[in-house]
């Protein structure tokens, strides 16, 4: 979002597009016109518009499960028994339950069945056409040199252009004469050929997982396991084979490990879609919108190599990057798979074969017995609920962000997704309040008050949101809070009776037509 904004601006909204943010579908109360709202599913939703303003203070959320931080004035979804409500966080209690993903909700007792339970998370397509990665990619780095030592011909000398390039005199040559091109741009490797693309398939994203924990591109795809990981040095090589066709290089290495080498070319695939270094790896970003099954093989592959189940069952998978185990976190919500994270701090100074280790962080995700997708034996998930436990208000010099125009105005945010409601117009009413004597005057009322229910099934989409947040903060005014709400409208018989009642818009001016 900084990227929207100059010179440190901030206090309004910037127009974005082609930008979504995870939001909610509501479920049918079946009762028509009803105003509660119940969660459905999460769904991408469109963003409007982006909105960075500058606090000094935020509120720190503890809840079971996690934490997370926000604006005082920010609203949290919480549930009740009439549903969800928004509620400001600094006016959420010790007990309040949020909506999370993937949310888990009772069902009725059946004196047969027992009590039934209800995951409610994201909804996948499983009908997808097969779609094929190119593996070729360009090099522009390759291009430009290439390009320069040919158009440099006769105009510099072959050395001035290899020192420029920082290759031999030789290989310039030989560019020059057309006897060979840059390695990154040629496609005729020595003993064995790739494909130009490959589909993607779960062993497809099975290698990628192996890739984000054990892989390196240097700029050979490099995958490292250990010598006692023999299961895992076949399983990676026969997918290799079986997706690439191609044939490993092994070779040992000092600390009784395996490298399993593969072409250049590869090295660049995976980077491409999974990054370099282990504290930049990151989820292929095509596994938001690809169904469970490509989901489970990724995590698969990734648990295999840096991960490991304890003695309670748990599947417990560590870390360097922080982006990586909060899209791992994400994702398995979104598949209805319960996580959690804890962040670890590593002190500098122990010593591991005579090498001290510098202090560093991690983060580890952990996937409950319960809930773990490789489990032999299938238990009904017991996913605790994020009661909150705390409220710190913490002090805090900084920008702080909002999506603004999302449908429903909500959208999930934090570590772990918790369900958000944006705070705009409770904002509006705020700093009325903080500036007070003052005026605020709503412009074409009637665009956000028109009558609720009039459309079909009652939603509650983003219009009708915003007309209960300014009728509930409406009823928030005191007789002595010296702030006068005016509003102006050419369609008064299409308003919300609720915006007329006494202590709202209960006084009516109307302008007859100019004269002149």
């Amino acid at each position: 979002m900084d990227g929207c904004y100059q010179n440190g601006a901030g206090g309004f909204t910037v127009p974005v597009s082609d930008v979504q943010t995870l939001g909610y579908e509501e479920k049918d109360s079946k009762f028509k016109g009803s105003p509660k709202c119940f969660f459905g599913q999460s769904a991408w939703k469109n963003v409007a518009s982006v909105y960075r303003h500058w606090v000094s203070e935020i509120y720190e959320i503890h809840y079971l499960g996690g934490v997370i931080c926000t604006t005082g004035d920010h609203s949290i979804f919480v549930r009740t028994r009439d549903g969800m409500q928004a509620v400001a966080a600094r006016n959420l209690k010790h007990g309040d339950v949020l909506v999370n993903l993937p949310l888990k909700v009772r069902g009725e007792y059946s004196p047969e069945y027992g009590t039934p339970y209800d995951i409610r998370a994201h909804t996948f397509s499983n009908q997808r056409d097969t779609q094929e990665l190119h593996i070729w990619d360009d090099d522009p780095a390759a291009i430009s040199a290439y390009d320069f030592a040919l158009e440099q011909e006769g105009v510099m000398s072959q050395v001035a252009i290899g020192r420029a390039l920082g290759v031999s005199q030789a290989t310039v040559g030989n560019w020059q004469r057309g006897i060979n091109t840059p390695r990154p741009l040629t496609r005729n490797l020595v003993g064995q050929e790739l494909p130009e693309s490959v589909s993607m398939t779960p062993d497809l994203l099975k290698l990628m997982g192996y890739y984000t924990a054990e892989g390196r591109a240097t700029p050979h795809l490099e995958f490292i396991f250990g010598a006692h990981e023999g299961e895992l040095h076949e399983d990676c090589i026969a997918l290799m084979r079986r997706v690439f066709g191609v044939a490993p290089t092994l070779s040992p290495v000092r600390d009784n490990s395996l490298r399993i080498a593969f072409p250049r070319p590869l090295g660049r695939f995976f980077a491409r879609y999974c990054g370099e270094g282990s504290h930049n790896k990151h989820a292929p970003e095509l596994l938001w919108h690809l169904p469970k099954t490509y989901f489970v093989s990724y995590l698969e592959g990734y648990a295999r190599g840096d991960g490991y189940v304890t003695r309670e069952g748990k599947l417990s998978i560590t870390s360097a990057s922080k982006q990586l185990i909060t899209e791992l976190t994400w994702l398995c919500a979104m598949h209805g798979i319960k996580a959690g994270v804890r962040h670890v701090s590593q002190p500098g100074g122990r010593v591991i074969r005579s090498k001290p280790l510098p202090e560093g962080e991690a983060w580890n995700l952990i996937i409950g017995k319960t809930s773990n997708p490789f489990a032999k034996v299938a238990i009904p998930s017991q996913g605790k609920k994020p009661v909150v436990q705390e409220v710190i208000v913490k002090p805090y010099e900084g920008y702080v962000y909002d999506l603004c125009g999302c449908e429903n105005e909500a959208f999930f945010g934090g570590e772990k997704p918790i369900l958000l409601h944006n705070s705009r117009v409770r904002d509006l009413f705020e700093q009325a309040k903080r500036h007070s004597p003052c005026i605020v005057f709503v412009d074409e009322i009637d665009a956000v008050g028109r009558q609720r229910g009039a459309g079909l099934g009652g939603s509650h989409d983003e219009r009708e949101q915003t007309l209960n947040q300014m009728l509930v903060e409406m009823d928030g005014f005191d007789t002595d809070t010296n702030v006068i709400i005016m509003a102006a409208t050419n369609r008064p018989d299409i308003l919300d009776p609720a915006l007329l009642r006494p202590g709202r818009f209960d006084r009516r001016v109307v302008l007859d037509r100019p004269d002149m």
